[in-house]
Parts: structure tokens; C-alpha cells; sequence
């Protein structure tokens, strides 16, 4: 296995660091913009980000999800107001089904998609009826892709069917709770489409968690050295500067479980305990440096008009999104225990 980013990799990445710095910066998220800021979302349709890893007739360009992390972990250094997690992962399973009409409006930036893979609401004959709680995006989304009984199932939320109720979120993202009626469904695959969705969306996030942790921990490491005590900056103290290292080996660490799984995604390859190992890294590393952020800036890292604050609290709304650290470890231990020989065997 070679971890190591190819030539098209490198280019994507500067293309999305490019744009996400250009478009997005700490006085334009002071102003509150909206969510989703639908003139950013046109432009990464118009570069070609939103459509990466979807297939030519999706009007894609066919590239793998290692290229979807990278986009991913930009997008977390800027703090990004768009549903680019979601539409992406909600993209591939519309793909996988050959719904590609569906798609080219997606792909263009004209409109995005909503995903939520928790318990589902009842499936019956072909329409869904029941409680959809907490779907990011929901309020204008295209299509909900989310799990029913067996399936993986797609719906139009703006359907008569629908009831929508906003949710206010720890990072200001939108959310809502819907209330499902006798809605018409498009069925996209079965169980093992939803697994294979399931640990691209561990994964995918655990990318985004580590772009947020990585920019939470440089800024501090900037903050640290300008700010002085005693005549010094106070990085150079060894408890500052060993709490500062400690993030930066949580960040490391998970970069490299990171590697593993979006290697074995691309690579086609089932990535159950990969995903797993990932999402808890990205958990207990999400935890840790966003205290350290905050911490090692004192008082003004409680400061609503200091930008440091908004990188906490996305580090615990991505932290607890799909379950916490030992919801997490719990899941791999139950595999481990239904599926012999699936671990590493002594």
C-alpha cells in the first residue's frame, strides 16, 4: 500500500485551499453569513469540487475519495457554511443508482443534497412514514438520502408529505427534524450499500474534524509566541509548549488511520474496522486539541468576537455528529465479536 498523494491529489488540494481561503476568512464568518452561503457553493460547483468522485454520466469526474478527503479537510481549515460532507456522500449513493439526472443540477452548484444514515423511519410499500431527526441541510436540499428498514432510500423533502422543523445546532449549522407522511421514496440499494456509506461518512468527517483541528492548533501555536508573560512569549513555557505538542501528536495520529481508511475506500476494499479506528481517533483528537486551543488562549478564546471560539464549537458538533468516541468503540468491539478472524490475530 503507498499512502503517498498522486500528481491530480496535489492539485485538487491546492484547488480547494485556494478557493476556501480566498472565499472564506474570520471577518466574512463574523458577519454571519448564510448557511449554506449559496454564491460559494456556485463556485465549487463551477471548479468542479462538488462532482469529484461521481461518474461521467453524473456529470462527475470519476476521481476517488481520498481526492473528496482532501476537498474535505480545506473546507475544515476555514470553517466552510456549505453541505459539502453530505451532498458528497449523498452524491455517490445517488450514483451507485444510476440516478444521475438528479445529480447534474448538484454538480453545478445550483442546488445540494441532505444525508442522515441513523434509524430510519418505517418503510412501507414504497413510502416512508415516521420521525427523520436531526438531518443537516434538510430545509432546501434536493434529495434526502437516508436509511429505511434495509434500504437506502432517497425522497424529495419538499414533498406534501414532509413537515419540517428547524433545530438549532451547536455550530450554527442548520438542521431539522422531519416528520415523514405516506412520502414517496426512490429505493437506491440495500444493506451493503448503506455499510459502504456508512464508513465513507466516518471517515469523511474524521477529515473534516482533522482540517479543523490542524488550523485550531496553528493558530494557536501563533497566538502563543506573539503573546508575552514575564517578558516572554508564553510557548515558551513548558506546560504551554507540552500541551502544544500533545494536540500536534493527536493530529498525527489520526492523519495516519486516516491514510489507511481512505486508502482501502479507494481501493475498494472493505475498511469496517478502519472507519471505526478513524472516527474514534477523529473523536478523542477533536476533544483534546479543541480544549487546547482554547485553553492556551486564556481569556480571549472565551471572546465571541475572537474567531478561536468557532472552532470549538465545530470540533464538538463534529465530535458527537454520528456518536461519540465510546459509541464508537462499542460498534468496533460488537464487530469484533460477530465477525472471527476480523481483527488481528496473535
Amino acid at each position: 500500500m503507498d499512502f503517498s498523494l498522486s500528481s491530480d491529489h496535489t492539485t485538487i488540494a491546492d484547488l480547494a485551499r485556494q478557493i476556501f481561503r480566498d472565499q472564506v476568512s474570520d471577518s466574512y464568518l463574523a458577519d454571519s453569513p448564510s448557511n449554506p452561503d449559496t454564491a460559494l457553493w456556485k463556485v465549487l460547483g463551477e471548479a468542479g469540487l462538488i462532482g469529484l468522485s461521481l461518474s461521467e454520466a453524473a456529470g462527475g469526474s470519476g476521481m476517488d475519495f481520498i481526492a473528496e478527503c482532501l476537498v474535505l479537510q480545506e473546507m475544515g481549515h476555514v470553517l466552510a457554511p456549505v453541505p459539502l460532507r453530505e451532498t458528497l456522500l449523498a452524491a455517490w449513493a445517488l450514483d451507485q443508482a444510476g440516478q444521475h439526472e438528479v445529480l447534474r443540477d448538484v454538480v453545478a452548484g445550483d442546488t445540494y443534497l441532505a444525508l442522515n444514515l441513523g434509524d430510519g423511519p418505517a418503510h412501507i410499500d414504497g413510502l416512508l412514514s415516521g420521525t427523520l431527526p436531526h438531518v443537516p441541510y434538510a430545509e432546501g436540499a434536493a434529495r434526502v438520502v437516508t436509511v429505511a428498514g434495509e434500504q437506502l432510500v432517497a425522497f424529495d423533502p419538499s414533498e406534501s408529505g414532509v413537515s419540517v422543523t428547524q433545530e438549532r445546532t451547536t455550530s450554527g449549522r442548520p438542521a431539522a427534524t422531519l416528520q415523514l407522511q405516506n412520502v414517496a421514496v426512490t429505493p437506491l440499494g440495500d444493506a451493503e450499500l448503506t455499510r459502504c456509506l456508512k464508513q465513507r461518512l466516518q471517515i469523511a468527517t474524521a477529515a473534516l474534524q482533522l482540517g479543523v483541528a490542524e488550523e485550531a492548533l496553528q493558530r494557536t501555536a501563533a497566538y502563543t509566541t506573539e503573546r508575552k508573560q514575564f517578558n516572554k512569549p508564553i510557548a515558551a513555557f513548558q506546560a504551554v509548549s507540552h500541551r502544544a505538542a500533545n494536540g500536534y501528536i493527536d493530529i498525527e495520529a489520526l492523519r495516519a488511520v486516516l491514510d489507511g481508511a481512505m486508502w482501502r475506500i479507494s481501493a475498494g476494499l472493505d475498511a469496517t474496522l478502519q472507519a471505526g479506528a478513524t472516527r474514534w481517533w477523529a473523536c478523542e483528537m477533536s476533544h483534546r486539541v479543541s480544549h487546547t486551543a482554547q485553553h492556551l488562549h486564556g481569556g480571549i478564546g472565551a471572546d465571541l468576537e475572537y474567531p478561536i471560539h468557532r472552532y470549538f464549537l465545530w470540533a464538538k458538533q463534529l465530535e458527537f455528529d454520528l456518536g461519540g468516541a465510546g459509541q464508537q468503540l462499542a460498534a468496533m468491539g460488537e464487530h469484533l465479536a460477530q465477525t472471527p478472524g476480523s481483527g488481528i490475530t496473535l
